[in-house]
């Protein structure tokens, strides 16, 4: 979905970091993997997590020296945040894979991990004070406003932290107050060339709580443990059956409103064909929602890249609410 209106928050990283906490006081943060101690403010940072990426920059802290860029050393950064794909920040390896390599050569005061990279905590860690930034709850917004007030505390900028919260906060008042009654919702993931429903408890299942809308189907039970089935074996063709499935019996309870995440167009640089993909499905075209144009297609770097980013998710609380009140005829 294409940015429907300006972003509300300020992108300009043109700011230094605060003093922040007393000069000659460590600072303790607590994080996922326990609690880090720093003996001062962070003035040079490696990141791997892009919400907070996202969160930085909507702070204005200018302490990010290093971010993932791969191979090609471009990295894949939503457009609000594209500007740390420059020259000036230290390619540090991957959003999986931290080049520890360029890291020492970095030496960086503080590493941020979460997500995709916490695996890698213990590696990091020993080059330099680590926090990793990922969260066990599935509330996305309140872990955004969680973060937030953490790094802002963390460079000393709590108030600009407060008011970002506070902006957020009112725009998705707006979003829920709109979905309110707007009936029920599917959320629609696509990848490759399928599309697969996911129910509340899924992995995007909090789309859900974020808008504030009904879901169209009922939480979803909870995924076998262990390795995913291997492709072309039974156990992949019978997963396969019974997407389908709950395909075709999610839209055939006619939801009022679609919601779809591109992983293709989050992932690769070529422009979304998801539209045409899911018009040219009789399943999905058959349905009252696609044919009255009520369809949301969620910003894929938001939703599948970033995640709990406070600057992503007020645009996306303010995209969404335009698309209902078009819709709500």
């Amino acid at each position: 979905m294409k940015s429907a209106a300006a972003m509300l928050i300020g992108m300009a990283c043109v700011s230094a970091p605060a003093m922040g906490p007393a000069m000659g006081k460590d600072i303790a943060i607590a994080h996922a993997k326990g609690e880090t101690v720093l003996k001062s403010v962070p003035q040079k940072v490696a990141v791997y997590d892009l919400a907070t990426l996202d969160i930085l920059h909507a702070l204005q802290v200018d302490a990010v020296a290093g971010v993932p860029k791969g191979a090609e050393g471009k990295g894949n950064f939503p457009p609000h945040i594209a500007g740390f794909g420059d020259a000036k920040y230290s390619n540090v390896g991957t959003l999986f894979e931290p080049d520890l390599a360029a890291l020492r050569t970095l030496q960086p005061d503080l590493i941020v991990i979460g997500g995709r990279s916490a695996k890698k905590y213990d590696e990091v860690a020993a080059i330099g004070p680590t926090i990793d930034m990922s969260s066990s709850d599935k509330d996305l917004a309140a872990t955004a406003i969680a973060s937030t007030r953490k790094l802002g505390t963390l460079f000393g900028v709590s108030d600009r932290a407060d008011a970002s919260v506070a902006r957020f906060e009112a725009v998705l008042a707006q979003l829920r107050a709109q979905a309110a009654g707007a009936g029920t919702g599917l959320v629609l993931f696509a990848a490759g060339q399928g599309v697969m429903v996911h129910a509340p408890g899924d992995r995007f299942g909090h789309v859900y709580d974020f808008v504030g809308i009904r879901p169209a189907v009922a939480p979803a039970a909870p995924a076998p443990s262990g390795p995913r089935p291997v492709a072309g074996s039974p156990e992949a063709a019978a997963a396969r059956k019974l997407q389908q499935e709950t395909l075709v019996k999610a839209l055939g309870s006619e939801p009022n409103w679609l919601f779809v995440i591109d992983r293709n167009a989050a992932t690769g640089n070529k422009p979304s064909t998801i539209a045409q993909t899911l018009g040219a499905d009789a399943r999905v075209s058959a349905t009252k929602a696609w044919k009255a144009g009520r369809v949301v297609y969620l910003d894929p770097k938001t939703w599948y890249l970033v995640g709990a980013g406070i600057d992503a998710l007020s645009q996306s609380a303010v995209d969404t609410t335009a698309v209902l009140k078009a819709g709500a005829g």
